[in-house]
């Protein structure tokens, strides 16, 4: 897991600045991945409570892994590194590089809000660098990130930063077409993606009884 200064590869230079999220961030963190840990949760209790056989047991069992997996990547730790040619973000296996001089623009979101109506509370902060053509070629995401760390590290890139005090993502993918992701564009089909693959292992966990008393 690449999440220290140790780790970066001597290819891209000596550190000059490194960036964490602020430790009151992690509430947040713990917030985002709830859905995918109630699914790891559930999947669990299902494996050791009802042992289901074959197929079923396999599946239950990589459902948990892939909840587990979201859940890792939303509280590990996290790394931003600015070096004399590079800006790097620590990933689960290595680390993303963008050379400094493939970015034009740098887009800092303070508040990405759900809805135009939504509060700002519930809203998280967001960093895109834009290369040629506007084309994404570095993201740093609220649910992980502070809007104050994003914002040192905008300043440190040395690039033309845009600032967005509030905004949805369709607002933005309105200006920015190649910088805001699908699964920004879409929070309720995430979400609705999320709760069915809850509903569905709870579904086992209640269909399985029958099952095998059917069986018998």
């Amino acid at each position: 897991m690449a999440d220290a200064l140790r780790q970066v590869p001597a290819q891209y230079g000596p550190a000059r600045r490194a960036f964490r999220p602020r430790l009151g961030a992690y509430g947040r963190r713990v917030l985002a991945c709830l859905p995918a840990l109630a699914v790891a949760v559930a999947g669990v209790l299902l494996l050791f409570w009802r042992r289901p056989p074959g197929g079923t047991g396999l599946l239950v069992l990589v459902l948990v892994v892939l909840a587990a997996a979201a859940c890792w990547s939303r509280l590990r730790p996290a790394l931003a590194v600015r070096t004399d040619t590079h800006v790097l973000r620590s990933r689960t296996v290595g680390f993303a590089a963008a050379p400094l001089d493939g970015i034009e623009h740098v887009v800092l979101v303070e508040a990405l809000r759900r809805a135009p109506d939504a509060p700002r509370g519930g809203a998280t902060a967001h960093l895109w660098a834009a290369g040629r053509g506007g084309r994404r070629v570095l993201a740093l995401d609220g649910p992980v990130w502070d809007a104050r760390t994003l914002g040192e590290l905008a300043e440190s890139l040395g690039r033309p930063c845009t600032r967005v005090p509030s905004a949805t993502a369709p607002e933005l993918a309105a200006r920015w077409p190649r910088l805001v992701p699908w699964r920004l564009r879409h929070p309720r089909v995430r979400s609705a993606a999320t709760a069915a693959v809850l509903l569905a292992v709870v579904g086992l966990v209640l269909w399985l009884p029958w099952a095998q008393q059917a069986g018998a």
